[in-house]
This record gives structure tokens, sequence and C-alpha cells, in this order.
């Protein structure tokens, strides 16, 4: 059984009243080391990697994951086999040759670590900012022309990227980018080693490649993170990738129906070997704790901030599956879900530095003494 992070890191601590923590050098410093060490903790406790969300301008020093590539580097320094990604990047406002070059030279310095996440981009505030050049904004899934505006551009740019990760030489014309741009090109060495024909008759460049192709094979596996998209879900299905939910019980009743829905697109595609494992990885918020009275003092905690800074506008993300039982109940809850879906690989959404350091180290602890280890020997 496999068991990843998905790290939150805070720059502000629960509490306090402080403005602009995010801005803080010395909050942020002291985030990024608690950050370092829970995760080196978790190497050694036998989680098998971590990843963060993507966010910019979080000033408020809330969810500080403002490039989730450099916080894989950095933890990736300080690991010896912990796996490092995202969950995810998004795909809609960014530059996609950048996203697939930077991923790419990610995968030879952490020597072969990394698994890449990729989502439509949740949040207006930096989303539009950031993809203001594409017109493009964050997803509401409400089928508007903005939301199949950012559809689009997640298809394109995904395409676009796996091309550049998998072919010699890549020439795509796009509604939101052209790779490469159509310029004259003389050049020696492009004629001499720059592969088939990449330049016309009238020497205008019509094909290239980013540097390096990616260490992993046809490229590091890719991740989704999943919530009630039929259409999304059943698209990454049909590329490879793996949707990781964290719904809770409640909405499982349209997991049987997702499942069927996303191999049919993966066999259709020509996956044909695909199983629900190849498609599916489930999670939930950890908050375990070494008494009941604990446990109950980090739940009470956590439903102070999910209910002020998440089930809240703009946003008002469902709260999903909690694991905040005894070791016992939270093992027999991976065992028997693990069962249901045929699956082997989970995720733990965990917050780093808002609780404290010793609240959130002892849930990592609790979680890998009463599941990982039972599960794994």
């Amino acid at each position: 059984m496999k068991f990843k992070i998905l790290a939150i890191p805070f720059a502000r601590q629960h509490g306090e009243d402080v403005q602009l923590a995010g801005r803080d050098p010395a909050r942020f410093n002291k985030m990024m080391i608690t950050l370092r060490d829970q995760m080196v903790l978790a190497e050694e406790l036998g989680y098998e990697g971590f990843c963060l969300t993507e966010h910019h301008m979080q000033v408020e020093g809330v969810e500080c994951t403002t490039n989730p590539l450099f916080w894989n580097m950095y933890i990736a320094q300080h690991t010896k086999d912990f796996k490092v990604g995202q969950l995810g990047m998004n795909l809609t406002a960014m530059n996609p040759i950048k996203t697939a070059e930077d991923i790419a030279l990610l995968d030879h310095m952490t020597g072969g670590r990394v698994f890449a996440g990729f989502s439509r981009g949740n949040t207006p505030r930096w989303t539009a900012t950031m993809g203001q050049h594409l017109d493009i904004t964050s997803a509401e899934s409400d089928k508007s022309e903005a939301d199949q505006r950012n559809r689009r551009a997640l298809y394109e740019n995904w395409r676009l990227i796996k091309s550049l990760w998998t072919d010699d030489l890549t020439e795509h014309q796009g509604e939101f980018w052209n790779f490469p741009s159509n310029v004259k090109w003389e050049f020696n060495p492009t004629k001499l080693w720059g592969g088939d024909s990449p330049v016309d008759e009238n020497k205008i460049l019509r094909k290239s490649g980013i540097v390096p192709r990616p260490l992993q094979k046809p490229h590091p596996k890719v991740y989704a993170p999943f919530s009630y998209s039929m259409e999304t879900a059943k698209f990454w299905a049909s590329e490879g990738a793996k949707m990781v939910s964290f719904v809770t019980a409640d909405k499982e009743e349209f997991m049987p129906v997702i499942l069927e829905n996303c191999l049919q697109a993966a066999h259709e595609k020509g996956l044909k070997d695909t199983t629900n494992n190849d498609v599916l990885a489930l999670g939930a918020h950890l908050m375990m704790g070494k008494t009941p009275a604990k446990t109950k003092q980090y739940r009470e905690m956590f439903d102070k901030l999910w209910f002020s800074a998440y089930d809240a506008p703009p946003y008002h993300v469902p709260l999903g599956r909690v694991w905040d039982g005894s070791r016992q109940q939270v093992l027999d809850q991976v065992g028997e879900l693990a069962e249901r879906y045929q699956i082997d690989e989970f995720f733990v959404w965990h917050h780093v530095n808002y609780f404290g350091d010793e609240i959130e180290q002892e849930a990592l602890i609790e979680f890998a003494e009463g599941v990982i280890k039972p599960l794994n020997g």
C-alpha cells in the first residue's frame, strides 16, 4: 500500500490575528523549515512521498504553495527516496512549454522521483491574474463560456506537454499556443544535429523540442484532483492519469459509475489493461491524535479553519473524508476502501505549521504506526 501526503503549509497559526502573514520572510522561513522537518520524518515513517497544490498571491498566509516545483526540489534535497509532486499545477493559466521543461528538469535532478499533477485552477484571484494573456480564469464547472474556455486550455496544454515529453520533435498549432513560433531559423547546429526536417524550404522553423526529455519513461506518472466532473475524470483516464478523490461516503454512491466511465474511456483509447487501481486513488484529512482528547482538540481546530477558509466564498469546498478515529478505526476504514475499490494508493491531506508542529507530527506518527506499518509489514 502506498501513502502520499498532500501538504498544505501555512505561514500563520491557529488563533493568530495578524495581517499579511504570507509576506513576512521570518514566518515563511519558519513554515519552510517545519515542512522540511515533517517530510523528512514522513519518509522515515514509511510515507512514499508528498505533493502540494499550486497557489499564488496568498498574502494572508493561507496555503502558501507558491511554485510547487521549488518546494519539490527543496524537499528532495533533504530526503533519499521520497517521491515529490504536485496536486496539482494549474494547466490552464500557465505556460505549458515552460511547465513541461521544469518538470522534466526536476525529474532528472531528483533521480526520477517526480510525479506530476495538473488541475484547472479553482482560485479566480490568481488564475485570472496569471492567465490574463489568454483570457483564462478559474474553473467553475458551470459550462459557461469562461468555463469551457478553461477546459479547452486544459486539453490543449496537456497534449502539448505530453508531446514535448515523448516526441523527438513537436509541431503544434492550437487555440492558445503555437510550438514552435514560426520564425526564420538559420543555424548550422540545427542543420547538422537538429533532427528530422525542423526547418521548411523557406527556412521557417516548423518543429522543435524541449531540453531535457524526462528521465522517467515515457514521462512521470500523472495525477489529477477530482471532485464531481465526469468529463474531467474521463479525459484524464483516457490519458493514463490517476484521479485523486477526497469525497465523503455520502457521495461514494457515484463512484462505481465514475469508475465504469473512466475504465471505458481508457479502454476506448487503447489502454486495454487499465484497472481501478490505474485510475483512482482516495484520500482523507488526517487528524489523528494519541488520545481521543487530542484528536477531539485537533478536529475542533480544523473545523474552525475549514468553515472559515475553505467552505466559504469563493470556494465552498466540500469537507470530504476525515480520518480522526483510533488507530484500529482508521486502519479498518483504509482496508475497507482498498478492498471495495481494489486500489492500493491513498493520499493524506495534512496541514503544516498551522496547528503546531507537535500536533501535526503526532498525526503523521499515529497514522504511520497505526495504518502504514500494519498494512505494509
